[in-house]
């Protein structure tokens, strides 16, 4: 059989002038040498115990040689008696007069001759006196008994079968092979069963103390050296690499070869060297391990004991299932092991469970405290948290569970707005933490002080703090604390450096999942997500952000800064129905709603001013907020006011973008605006922002009458919405239009005179679906009895008629604007139908799907102007047509229509443009339209993998196959990367 990697082993080798193949029986050392040397210049000699003498080794020597070189003389027997350094000096001198190429002189059992002999001598004096163009192979099944000198060696690992080479021996599932016999060629040619009689052979030529070894790995699976060492095997450090080069062990995590540790383990009693395995890895950091070893033998007494000592360092190398698993079995009634289990739910995710698990764990002591308040704390219950701290029953001695506690608990009362609480329990800490003494310990106590900076924006000590913390963690070797302060100062920096803090987190996530940690990464990724929408990069940010308090703001401010409120509020209301008082969520509602609102905003705004101002926290955003509001509401002087604080809070602070829109807020008030606009610019420049650059720039040129479409188009290329009238720099500066617009596309809106139309002009919910259903029919007249089956339908009275009047009055004054001719009038009603005049009506839905027909005219024409139309109409859908009625049958077949022509567009951009990236774009949202379109699936796919995008490619072909499954279609390409990444794929 060819053995390709086995042939360029040898070849490798062979370039040194000796090599050694060293291996125990089975491993085929001598017919995987004799099939390379038979393709070779090699000539062979065999030893076996019946040479003995210089003269038999000496004839057996001169044969070999003549195989290649037959013009060397037949005898060498009258030298013999002059010893073996003048047989080798002899024979050197023939191979340097007849050799003029390459030899290669293979000695099989070299290992067979007596290092105080003389054979072995002469051996040894050719290996290191032989010419240059002899190479020798001495191959051999135990240690040589001379020392060859410099050497290659070719061991049991490179003679072992590889899985290629077994599936051409045998018709089993060669993987499975390959794992049952480590590749040991005499158990593969055995067809992968037991090789019984061979391994009891191996193992009786092993001295009973190498017995004794390799049955404590094999019921181990593996150990270190020092694992060995540890015991009581003093001497395994020159008996293990013997070992591995016979094929018995693999290193340098020494484990047994499968099958004779498959015979080793059946008649081994392992409790004694579990338990003293347990106590070693115990001893050297490795708890999880001990873990193991301790259940494998059912020790549940020991497991209990463990488990309250190293609990947290298990859970923490990602091994909280194997403490779950452990605890299942538990036969130990110990109460205190209801804060392990819910130590160990709390990190697989489960809180529910965790809490469950810590309200039966008795005594509030300062372990239940941390671990309990920090899960309420994390479910956004800092209340509960700071109520928990103040029941705890603290211990006479100091220890590392009460400085933890004091550390978080100064964030639970500073959250709170328990400030001087939040500071002596600071001082607290560092008592406790000199007391206890221990890195561990002093990271939790710089953490603290770094905390305390952070919320003061004071950003020297917060540095420093925080670089201490993470230098501490790292001395004590604790990953998840490490982890945990890391994440906790890149949420802290989101405002002063949003790149900076992206960076830190990218590098948190890495190293959590190199040490097998992901329970941090929910947090984290929240955190990258706040930083990105300070970067401008939105669609990243709603990739990261979750469902948390927090990450509802996100995900609403990402909104807000597109110009889409009706999303924006959506996510808020959420969150102001979850327990918290983060000042933020009134303040971004306050912004939302301003357009349509002001009362309202004006109310949000005040709640979040003084919000922030007792908790000292998020004040600069609530300013902004007041200040804004008041310059839709006229009132420039609050305005003016909020402008200048918040100006020089978030200068003191480092807060870029509260800078720069404080800037602008300044501009909206001052007739200075060109200068405080520019300044504006460059700060968020600065911040690296290039959507609020682009938002002062467009305001700008607003102020100065100069063509706006440059910046314009920047924004919309970012999915940026120009014309929406909220509380910000482009809201207020947007110029007003007497026209009417009826935006119907990503939330239903009605703006008039450029500014939305009060809740309270519509009087009643019905007037809105009138007009609604007038929009579904984009100009086109609808039946009067048509409208009213639709508005009443279960009412079959006669009154109906006039409600319609009365809701047609309603929606003529809606639509009414000042701008308009006299005899214009956007709402035509005759005695039969009711319509919308479109030409004085601006209708969104009316403008896309008319963009897009003559677009997808264009294409299918070939007309060279395609793909701008293209582009033009996919700018101009924004959303679904009035996703807020999903189930209303005149709104489902409109929403339908806009849908079909959108994957339209969307195609045809695929077909025509040849950037990689830009076909991804396009193509993931056709499948956030119709998730089991199977031609989007595969393009986007081949899209990734000529971008060069391949992780993207290969997760994006997982969902593909889930996709077409859970609708039981057979995948048209179902095998992209190739029959062996389809299984792997399948496999994960």
């Amino acid at each position: 059989m060819d053995r390709p990697a086995l042939t360029a082993a040898l070849d490798a080798a062979a370039a040194h002038e000796v090599v050694v193949v060293k291996a125990g029986p089975g491993w085929g050392k001598t017919t995987s040498v004799a099939a390379w040397a038979a393709t070779r210049r090699a000539c062979w000699l065999g030893v076996d115990r019946a040479d003995t003498s210089l003269e038999r080794l000496s004839r057996g020597l001169l044969r070999a040689l003549r195989q290649r070189l037959p013009h060397l003389p037949a005898e060498l027997v009258t030298t013999t008696a002059q010893g073996a350094d003048t047989v080798a000096a002899l024979v050197c001198g023939l191979l340097d007069a007849h050799l003029d190429e390459p030899l290669v002189l293979v000695v099989d059992d070299a290992g067979l001759l007596g290092g105080d002999s003389e054979c072995a001598r002469l051996l040894e004096a050719l290996c290191r006196r032989g010419p240059d163009l002899l190479r020798l192979v001495l191959v051999t099944g135990d240690e040589l008994a001379f020392d060859p000198g410099p050497a290659a060696e070719i061991g049991s690992r490179e003679l072992a079968f590889t899985e290629r080479e077994i599936a051409a021996l045998v018709d089993d599932d060669p993987a499975e092979v390959l794992a049952r016999t480590g590749g040991w060629p005499a158990a593969v040619v055995l067809g992968g069963g037991e090789p019984a009689e061979l391994v009891s052979a191996v193992l009786a030529a092993e001295p009973e103390e190498n017995r004794d070894l390799l049955r404590a790995i094999a019921c181990l699976g593996s150990a270190s050296t020092a694992l060995c060492l540890a015991l009581g095997f003093t001497d395994v450090r020159d008996r293990l690499p013997g070992l591995a080069r016979r094929g018995l062990v693999s290193g340098p995590e020494w484990s047994v070869l499968e099958p004779v540790a498959e015979v080793l383990r059946r008649d081994t009693e392992d409790e004694e060297v579990r338990v003293k395995a347990a106590v070693f890895c115990e001893r050297t950091g490795a708890p999880a391990e001990a873990l193991r070893h301790l259940v494998a033998v059912r020790r549940w007494d020991l497991v209990a004991q463990l488990l309250l000592r190293r609990d947290e360092q298990i859970v923490a190398g990602g091994d909280a299932d194997a403490v779950l698993a452990a605890l299942e079995q538990l036969e130990v009634d110990d109460s205190r092991l209801h804060l392990v289990w819910g130590f160990a739910l709390q990190h697989r995710g489960d809180w529910l469970g965790a809490l469950h698990s810590y309200e039966q764990a008795g005594e509030i002591g300062v372990r239940l405290s941390w671990r309990m308040g920090q899960l309420h704390a994390l479910a956004g219950q800092t209340g509960e948290a700071v109520e928990l701290f103040e029941r705890t029953v603290f211990d006479d001695v100091a220890s590392l569970d009460e400085v933890r506690l004091l550390s978080l608990a100064v964030g639970w009362f500073r959250e709170t707005g328990r400030h001087d609480r939040a500071r002596e329990l600071a001082e607290r800490c560092a008592e406790a933490a000199r007391r206890c003494t221990g890195h561990a310990a002093f990271a939790w106590s710089s953490r603290a002080f770094g905390l305390l900076a952070g919320f003061d924006g004071e950003r020297a000590p917060f540095e420093m703090h925080y670089g201490q913390a993470v230098d501490r963690a790292r001395r004590a070797g604790c990953r998840v604390l490490e982890l945990t302060i890391r994440c906790e100062r890149a949420s802290f920096l989101v405002e002063t450096g949003p790149a900076r803090a992206v960076a830190e987190i990218d590098e948190v996530l890495v190293f959590g999942r190199q040490a097998g940690l992901t329970g941090h990464e929910l947090a984290c990724r929240g955190v990258r997500a706040r930083a990105n929408v300070r970067l401008g990069r939105f669609d990243d940010a709603l990739r990261d952000a979750g469902q948390c308090a927090k990450d509802l703001v996100t995900k609403a401010e990402v909104h807000r800064r597109r110009g889409e409120p009706g999303q924006a509020q959506a996510f808020l209301d959420e969150a102001l129905a979850l327990p918290g008082t983060d000042p933020l969520v009134p303040a971004t509602l306050a912004r939302v709603v301003a357009g349509e609102d002001v009362r309202r905003a004006r109310e949000l705004a005040e709640h979040a001013v003084a919000t922030s101002q007792a908790l000292r926290s998020g004040e600069v955003p609530a300013l902004l907020a007041r200040g804004w509001v008041a310059v839709l509401a006229g009132d420039r002087e609050t305005a003016r006011a909020d402008a200048a604080s918040a100006r020089a809070l978030a200068g003191r602070r480092g807060d870029r973008a509260g800078l720069a829109d404080a800037l602008q807020l300044a501009a909206a008030t001052s007739a200075d605006r060109e200068a405080l606009l520019a300044e504006a610019v460059m700060v968020w420049r600065a911040a690296g922002d290039p959507v609020g650059e682009a938002a002062a720039e467009l305001a700008a040129a607003r102020l100065t009458g100069v063509d706006v479409s440059r910046w314009e188009n920047a924004l919309r290329a970012r999915g940026v919405r120009t014309d929406v009238r909220m509380a910000d720099v482009l809201g207020t500066s947007a110029p007003r239009t007497a026209r009417i617009v009826v935006r119907t596309l990503g939330g239903f809106q009605v703006l008039r005179d450029g500014a939305p139309v009060p809740s309270a002009s519509w009087q009643s919910k019905k007037a809105r679906d009138l007009l609604k259903i007038l929009a579904a029919n984009r100009g086109r007249p609808v039946p009067r009895p048509q409208l009213v089956e639709l508005l009443w339908p279960d009412d079959l009275s006669d009154r109906t008629a006039n409600r319609l009047s009365v809701l047609l009055s309603t929606l003529r004054a809606v639509l009414s604007a000042p701008g308009l001719p006299a005899d214009a009038e956007p709402l035509v009603a005759d005695r039969d139908t009711v319509s919308l005049d479109l030409s004085l009506v601006d209708l969104d839905v009316a403008e896309f799907l008319d963009a897009a027909n003559a677009a997808l005219a264009a294409h299918r024409r070939a007309d060279p102007a395609a793909l701008s139309l293209l582009t033009d109409a996919d700018e101009l859908h924004v959303g679904e047509f009035l996703a807020e009625e999903p189930y209303e049958q005149w709104a489902v077949q409109a929403r339908e229509e806009v849908r079909g022509r959108y994957t339209a567009v969307l195609r045809a951009l695929v077909q025509l443009v040849r950037d990689p990236d830009q076909q991804v774009g396009y193509l993931v949202r056709m499948l956030e339209l119709d998730p089991y379109d199977e031609s989007a699936h595969v393009r986007l796919v081949k899209a990734l993998r000529a971008a060069g995008r391949h992780g993207e490619a290969r997760r994006r072909y997982q969902v593909y196959l889930e996709q077409m499954r859970e609708i039981g279609v057979l995948p048209v390409e179902p095998d992209l990367f190739g029959a062996k990444g389809s299984e792997v794929l399948r496999a994960g």
